[in-house]
């Protein structure tokens, strides 16, 4: 297996951390919403071609695209406002689920220092560079497969 250049589109850039988090503040959320803005579901880790056929398929709809965590868990995420965020403010808040209950301030991306994903597929393109790196010889059978050799 070869490895994924430091400098591929694949590897998220390490991000500027908004803010320190500060557990007296009254709102440590003040003007963020990133965590009300996309669905994320654990998904299998891909093995077979047909798995990765799957994920070929997710990359071609609109704000859906898959990414890698730093503990090698595979997400699928789809990039989707919660109905009930209005001007970066959840106006369903004493009655929010309990995901949104559980789900602690200090872990957000906003006061994060580290990028949440280590490796993120965007598109197919992501996909191809991906398998040409990481799964060499399942990358061509899937070049031969969809004709991209030509």
């Amino acid at each position: 297996m070869r490895k994924i250049p430091k400098h591929s589109r694949l590897r998220p850039k390490n991000k500027t951390k908004v803010r320190d988090y500060s557990p007296h503040h009254p709102n440590p959320c003040r003007g963020c919403s990133e965590c009300c803005e996309y669905v994320a579901l654990e998904i299998d880790t891909p093995t077979s071609m047909e798995d990765f056929d799957n994920i070929f398929w997710f990359l071609l709809h609109e704000h859906t695209w898959v990414y890698i965590n730093e503990d090698g868990e595979w997400y699928l995420q789809f990039d989707t406002k919660c109905t009930k965020l209005k001007r970066k403010r959840c106006t369903y808040y004493e009655q929010r689920p309990q995901m949104c209950r559980d789900h602690h301030p200090a872990e957000c991306v906003t006061h994060g220092k580290e990028p949440t994903e280590k490796i993120m597929l965007k598109n197919e393109e992501d996909l191809w560079e991906y398998l040409h790196y990481q799964r060499p010889v399942l990358y061509k059978k899937m070049v031969k497969k969809y004709g991209l050799d030509k």
